[in-house]
């Protein structure tokens, strides 16, 4: 139910819209990645999958990130304008309910964009290396790692944008973050478990310094953290509201 009170509000919004349109630029650039620079990546060796989602998934990652940050923005301005968030409290809506369904509806953007990517990312393996043999398997596995260490980034943000009245507040925490993390070292692993470092890890990585299990566990641990603190924050909300 509200989660389709929350699909329903965002259709009011440029939010779907922002999502699309960062999905196809992001879908865009490996394409174009290889059309300018074939052959500097089928002369490499090595599995092709890995080669091409080393070089791209970077970029890749940003344009998602960046998405994330704008969304959630997006999504609790429009809560906040003409006191729409005051005015909920008087219905008979849970608030962390709400919360969450913003959560969800991210986390299934965020599987439709991560999944496309990677199909395309598989395609482009598939066309500049006809003969090389893929594990599917292994990419379905890939897949879910990419999206599942997006989670908390996703569920930190929305936490800093419910926090925040002001829209601007929390697009600049987020884009602050995102500038800030990329002057320390990305092969740093307490680093890399920071929600705005560790999207940019890959499954081939992290596997080969056999810190998957433990990552993929932190990741899980901080999204239960974060969404704990939301609880937290909004029961000491309602107690000065």
């Amino acid at each position: 139910m509200l989660f389709l009170l929350e699909a329903k509000k965002i259709k009011h919004t440029g939010y779907l819209a922002a999502f699309l349109l960062s999905g196809i630029i992001s879908c865009i650039f490996p394409i174009i990645h290889m059309l300018v620079r074939a052959e500097t990546f089928t002369s490499l060796p090595g599995n092709p999958y890995v080669i091409l989602i080393n070089a791209n998934w970077k970029m890749m990652t940003m344009f998602n990130i960046l998405i994330v940050i704008c969304g959630a923005c997006i999504m609790y301005h429009t809560e906040y304008a003409n006191s729409g968030m005051l005015k909920m409290v008087t219905l008979p809506v849970n608030s962390i309910h709400l919360f969450f369904s913003k959560f969800l509806i991210t986390a299934l953007l965020l599987a439709g964009i991560i999944f496309s990517q990677i199909t395309v990312l598989v395609g482009c393996a598939l066309h500049w290396f006809p003969n090389a043999s893929f594990d599917f398997i292994s990419i379905l596995k890939n897949t879910g790692f990419q999206w599942l260490i997006f989670l908390p980034t996703a569920m930190l943000m929305l936490f800093l944008s419910s926090v925040c009245k002001n829209m601007w507040i929390s697009l600049g925490i987020g884009i602050i973050m995102v500038f800030t993390v990329s002057i320390f070292p990305q092969d740093n692993f307490v680093v890399s478990l920071f929600p705005f470092c560790s999207p940019y890890q890959t499954l081939a990585v992290v596997d080969e310094n056999s810190h998957t299990q433990f990552f993929c566990m932190s990741c899980i641990i901080q999204t239960v953290l974060f969404y704990l603190a939301e609880v937290l924050y909004l029961k000491t909300r309602r107690s000065f509201t």
